[in-house]
């Protein structure tokens, strides 16, 4: 009966071995997989987070972009807009100046002296603004004769040549100059507000 005791308690103890070594086997692997889905876990909640922060990064730099070009096209409205009325101004205040000048002794004389300046007057005619036909005929003395006529396009001052021989046109009015000069400043207001915008960048 010993020996079946003994032998029984031998039995016993391996199974419990075996059971032993297959618990630890089991928790061993269950603790390796509770590794592995914490590590899975951690890696994906770190690229979620990496690609949200990306996003928002992305979106921040665009709305950023989209605010500066905003403000930059604003800036050179304003700037254009401003170089406009102050050119606006000067030419007002040019056109006064133009008035008070024709109303002086040295605006016959500028007028005399450019007529001199030209040649091949034959057949010509020359053209004022119907303000300054008081002083057709001391222009007919200056050039001998030729023909002067009034007309409305002339609203500053100065005068055109009508050649109808030649079908020329030699435009000296003071309109000429001023819508030249305006045409000029509008070219350069437009520029210089390109550079200022491209200068803030």
């Amino acid at each position: 009966m010993e020996n079946d005791k003994e032998k029984l308690g031998r039995f016993i103890d391996a199974v419990n071995s075996v059971t032993d070594k297959q618990v630890q086997d089991i928790l061993a692997e269950a603790r390796e997989e509770r590794d592995r889905i914490i590590l899975a876990a951690a890696a994906s909640a770190e690229t979620t987070g990496q690609r949200s922060l990306e996003e928002n990064l992305k979106m921040t730099r665009s709305k950023y972009i989209r605010e500066t070009s905003k403000a930059e096209l604003e800036m050179k409205k304003q700037t254009l807009k401003t170089r406009e009325e102050l050119t606006a101004k000067l030419f007002d205040s040019v056109i006064k100046k133009l008035d008070e000048f024709v109303k002086t002794e040295e605006y016959p004389k500028l007028l005399e002296k450019r007529l001199k300046e030209e040649t091949d007057l034959e057949g010509a005619s020359i053209c004022l603004s119907p303000r300054d036909m008081g002083l057709a005929e001391r222009l007919k003395k200056a050039c001998g004769g030729i023909t002067v006529t009034a007309d409305d396009s002339v609203r500053y001052g100065g005068f055109f040549i009508l050649r109808p021989s030649k079908g020329t046109v030699a435009d000296k009015t003071f309109d000429c100059v001023l819508k030249e000069q305006q045409s000029l400043f509008s070219s350069k207001n437009i520029l210089l507000a390109e550079d200022s915008g491209s200068g803030e960048k």
